[in-house]
């Protein structure tokens, strides 16, 4: 029975943290929007994070202390790497560093991802020209031996003593690194180990994933390689379709958009492992669907949504043992395809974002809408517009340290 006055659950995963888009605008500059405080409303212009290049590309993440990470392509030249600063008293961001171009891909990047490993290290990977696929990582710090001098206690004469010291690499990054294979577009995804798990899809549509066999994986050896993941049941994949994600057991799951519009599911079983099991669906939808997103609720439940040409669908899942779903329900309407995104707030909400696609240029809006309470299945009516036109690829990603 309930009593009264209701207390809801608490989130079970309380963050002070503060959701952030980063985004390419229409001139190419790489921008950024966020909420003003965890859980608050969003600043009322969009700032910019680099204001002496241009970019083609770019992906978002965080740094192992969390702090939002970019890697943005320019039209030509080198790819950026770009974080927030340390001091959390305003929003700043460290001066862009150039990643050099590997010389197997003189044209730079098509398609980025990063994920920071098992040591807090951001690891870059990206496709280039003729579907190369290329690695790079912030190199470990290094233990250097010191001399110091020392006072032992009675009135003793000093000793020097040698000792390990922990200090930054000489080098920040390492070089590029050509990983095997051949993929037109890449996702990575950190294991709940803490290594990294590569998707892709190549220019055929088939699917493939590669995970690194070491936690602190310094060498293309140290990857375990490429293991195609379609079959003839499933048809193959086409465009940026792919969303893996975490569920509350520690299990990489990946939902996939077929060239059928029909979303496929994957699961590490057990987790942590080489071990998937078998293709199955959450549920079929009537409409094809062209895009997907996946996240996780404020019961840590997994939610996945999906955009058909009117409407968005939702579908959360209530049992990890028996896989068990709500089933798809459209939660709210769009006016087209859309690029779509989900991720939660500090007190468990979940926010959807939709960037409406206009071709070409290939630039549309981008507008968002939450959970109207924590782990509630309704949502707010109208749409908050972060950009009435004008993004042209964006990423959203959540700030651990906000400013104070």
């Amino acid at each position: 029975m309930t009593t009264f006055p209701f207390k809801p659950k608490p989130p079970f995963f309380f963050q002070l943290s503060r959701l952030m888009v980063v985004a390419i605008n229409a001139s190419g500059r790489l921008v950024y929007r966020a909420q003003t405080k965890p859980n608050g409303p969003w600043e009322a212009n969009w700032t910019p994070i680099d204001n002496a290049r241009t970019y083609a590309a770019m992906a978002a993440g965080l740094t192992g202390d969390g702090r939002v990470a970019v890697v943005a392509q320019q039209p030509s030249g080198p790819p950026f790497y770009i974080d927030e600063k340390l001091d959390t008293l305003n929003q700043e961001w460290n001066t862009p560093f150039s990643l050099g171009t590997p010389s197997g891909s003189p044209a730079g990047f098509n398609f980025l991802a990063l994920a920071f490993d098992v040591d807090g290290r951001v690891e870059v990977f990206g496709t280039g020209l003729n579907d190369t696929i290329w690695w790079k990582y912030q190199n470990p710090n290094r233990i250097v031996q010191k001399t110091i001098r020392v006072t032992p206690p009675g009135g003793l004469p000093p000793i020097d003593v040698t000792v390990d010291v922990v200090e930054p690499p000489a080098t920040p990054w390492s070089d590029w690194f050509q990983l095997s294979g051949g993929l037109r577009q890449i996702k990575a995804l950190r294991n709940a180990d803490g290594r990294i798990i590569l998707f892709g899809v190549n220019a055929a549509g088939h699917l493939y994933r590669n995970e690194q066999k070491v936690a602190r994986a310094l060498q293309p050896s140290d990857w375990a390689g490429w293991v195609q993941m379609d079959d003839p049941n499933t048809a193959t994949f086409k465009g940026p379709t792919m969303a893996p994600t975490l569920d509350r057991a520690g299990a990489v799951n990946l939902f996939v958009v077929n060239e059928n519009g029909h979303i496929l599911h994957a699961r590490q079983a057990p987790p942590c492992t080489s071990t998937w099991a078998a293709w199955s669906t959450p549920g079929l939808v009537g409409a094809g669907l062209p895009s997907i997103a996946a996240g996780r609720d404020g019961d840590d439940h997994l939610v996945v949504v999906a955009n058909s040409a009117g409407s968005h669908y939702m579908n959360m899942q209530l049992s990890v043992e028996a896989q068990q779903w709500s089933g798809w329900n459209i939660f709210t309407g769009d006016s087209g395809p859309a690029q779509i995104a989900l991720d939660y707030n500090a007190d468990g909400r979940l926010t959807f974002f939709s960037h409406r696609i206009v071709t070409p240029p290939g630039l549309g809006g981008l507008r968002l809408k939450s959970q109207i309470a924590f782990d509630s299945t309704e949502w707010e009516w109208a749409y908050t517009e972060l950009a009435a036109d004008g993004i042209k690829q964006y990423a959203v990603v959540r700030d651990l340290t906000p400013p104070t």
